[in-house]
C-alpha cells in the first residue's frame, strides 16, 4: 500500500502508530464511567477479569505475532480496541462490560509482544539495535503527549453526555489501521526473503519460554518488574476517586461545588453536573499529569546511558512504592504522587523492555514477550481482587497505600535474594549453549 520508507521516515511512521494507541479520551474518567453503575468491588473484578483474560490469551496471540507476523497481530489488536470502546457506547452494566473486558483484553495480547518484537526486529534489520530503548522510550512520550491533549476533551465530552469521550476514542483509535498499514512487516514476513521466516510450532513456544524465560538473568528482572508493573496497574484504577478524597477539599475551598458527600467517589460519578465538574478537572489533572510522564518515556534512553539498566530498575520502582504510601498521612502529596506513578512506568518499561530482548534469541521474541506479559497479569489479577475489597472496606487512598506496601515487601524481597538486571548484552542462548529438547 505504501512505498518502502526511508530509516527516519520508518520512526517517524512507528511514532504515528504510537499516537494512535492513546486512550486519552477515556482515560480521565473511566473508572466514574464505571461507578455510575458498579461498586469498587465489581471495578476490581472486572480488572482481575482482564488479567485472568490476559493471562490465558498471551501465549496463543503471541505465537500468533511469531507465526502470521507482528504487522497482523497488531491490526487484530486495533479491531479489538475499537470494538471494546464501541460497546461502552451502547451498553452498561457489569455483565455487558464483562464481555468488553474480554474484547479489550485481545487487544492487549495482541500488542503485548508483538509491537516491541517489531521494533526490536526492524531495528535490527535497517539500524541498531541498540536505540531500542530511545526508540521506543520516544514512542512512549509521543503516546503520552497525544493522550494529554485528549484527557481535556474527554473531560469535557463527559459533561455533555458521559459516552461521547468513548465515541472519541473510536473515531480515533480506528486511525491506527491506517498507521499500521504505512509500516513495513518484519523481512521474515514480508514474502521477499529468501530465507523460511522464523516461525514455531507451539512445542517450540514451549521450550523457548521454559529455557529463555525461567534461567538467570531474566528469571528475577521479570518477577521484580512483574510485580512492579502489576501494582502500578492496579493502582491506575484508583487514581479518579482518590483524587477526589484527596483533594475535594481544597477544591471546595476555592469555590468548587461538589456532592455533600465529599468522600464519595460513587456519588461524585452519579451526580449530574457536579460528576460533569469533577470530570473535567480530572481531565485537566490527567493532561498535565501525562505531559509530566512523557518525560520518563523520553528520558528513558539517557537515564540508561547514565546511571545503567540494574540501578534504573531496582530505584525507580522501589522510590515509587515508598511514595504510594504517603498521602495516607498528607494528602496534599497526592499530586505529586500521580505525577511518579505516571512517570515511573515508561521510565522503566523502555529500558527493561531493552534488557529483555538483549538477552533473547530473534526466534520467537514475539512468543517469549508474550509470555512476560502473561506472566505481569497473573500477578495483577489477586491485586485487582484485593484493592477493590480494601477501596470498599475504607477508601480508595487505602488501597493505593496498601498495593504500596505489597511491592516494597516482595519486591524488597526478590531484590534481597535474586540478581535483578546484572550488566552482561550477551543473549541467553549465548550463556547456556543450545537449547534442551
Amino acid at each position: 500500500m505504501f512505498g518502502a520508507p526511508s530509516d527516519s521516515a520508518l520512526i517517524r511512521r512507528y511514532y504515528l502508530y504510537r499516537a494512535t494507541l492513546s486512550v486519552g479520551f477515556i482515560t480521565p474518567i473511566f473508572t466514574l464511567f464505571l461507578l455510575r453503575s458498579l461498586t469498587f468491588t465489581q471495578v476490581g473484578m472486572l480488572s482481575a477479569l482482564y488479567s485472568v483474560l490476559s493471562v490465558v490469551g498471551e501465549i496463543p496471540t503471541g505465537y500468533v505475532g511469531d507465526r502470521l507476523g507482528r504487522r497482523a497481530s497488531l491490526l487484530l489488536s486495533v479491531a479489538f480496541t475499537v470494538g471494546s470502546l464501541t460497546g461502552f457506547v451502547v451498553s452498561e452494566g457489569f455483565l455487558p462490560y464483562a464481555v468488553l473486558y474480554v474484547l479489550w483484553a485481545l487487544a492487549l495480547t495482541f500488542r503485548s509482544g508483538s509491537m516491541d518484537a517489531w521494533l526490536y526486529d526492524m531495528l535490527d534489520q535497517r539500524l541498531n539495535t541498540e536505540r531500542f530503548s530511545h526508540v521506543r522510550g520516544k514512542g512512549d512520550a509521543v503516546q503520552n503527549w497525544t493522550a494529554a491533549i485528549s484527557m481535556v476533551a474527554g473531560g469535557l465530552l463527559y459533561g455533555i453526555e458521559p459516552t461521547y469521550p468513548f465515541i472519541g476514542a473510536v473515531v480515533f483509535n480506528s486511525l491506527g489501521f491506517v498507521s499500521l498499514l504505512s509500516l513495513p512487516k518484519n523481512r521474515q514476513y514480508d514474502g521477499r526473503s529468501e530465507d523460511e521466516p522464523d516461525r514455531i510450532d507451539p512445542r517450540e513456544a514451549s521450550r523457548v519460554i521454559r529455557d529463555q524465560l525461567m534461567r538467570p538473568p531474566l528469571r528475577s528482572l521479570v518477577l521484580y518488574c512483574g510485580l512492579f508493573y502489576a501494582i502500578m496497574g492496579v493502582g491506575h484504577t484508583y487514581v479518579q476517586p482518590m483524587a477526589i478524597e484527596t483533594l475535594t477539599p481544597y477544591a471546595t475551598s476555592v469555590g468548587v461545588q461538589l456532592p455533600a458527600d465529599t468522600t464519595s467517589a460513587t456519588a461524585t460519578a452519579r451526580s449530574g453536573e457536579a460528576g460533569a465538574a469533577v470530570a473535567l478537572g480530572l481531565g485537566l489533572l490527567y493532561a498535565v499529569l501525562t505531559a509530566i510522564s512523557s518525560a520518563g518515556g523520553y528520558y528513558a534512553g539517557a537515564v540508561e546511558d547514565r546511571i545503567g539498566v540494574r540501578r534504573t530498575v531496582l530505584l525507580v520502582p522501589t522510590v515509587t512504592a515508598v511514595i504510594l504510601v504517603v498521602p495516607t498521612q498528607l494528602a496534599v502529596l497526592a499530586l505529586p504522587m500521580f505525577a511518579v506513578m505516571r512517570t515511573s512506568v515508561p521510565l522503566v518499561q523502555p529500558i527493561a523492555n531493552g534488557y529483555i530482548n538483549d538477552h533473547v534469541e530473534e526466534v520467537g521474541r514475539a512468543t517469549l514477550l508474550s509470555a512476560v506479559s502473561m506472566f505481569y497479569m497473573t500477578l495483577r489479577t489477586p491485586l485487582a481482587l484485593g484493592a477493590g475489597l480494601v477501596a470498599d472496606a475504607s477508601t480508595a487512598t487505602t488501597a493505593i497505600a496498601m498495593l504500596g506496601g505489597v511491592f516494597l515487601v516482595i519486591g524488597g524481597a526478590v531484590w534481597l535474594l535474586g540478581e535483578v538486571a546484572p550488566e552482561s548484552r550477551a543473549t541467553i542462548g549465548e550463556q547456556s549453549g543450545p537449547p534442551v529438547s
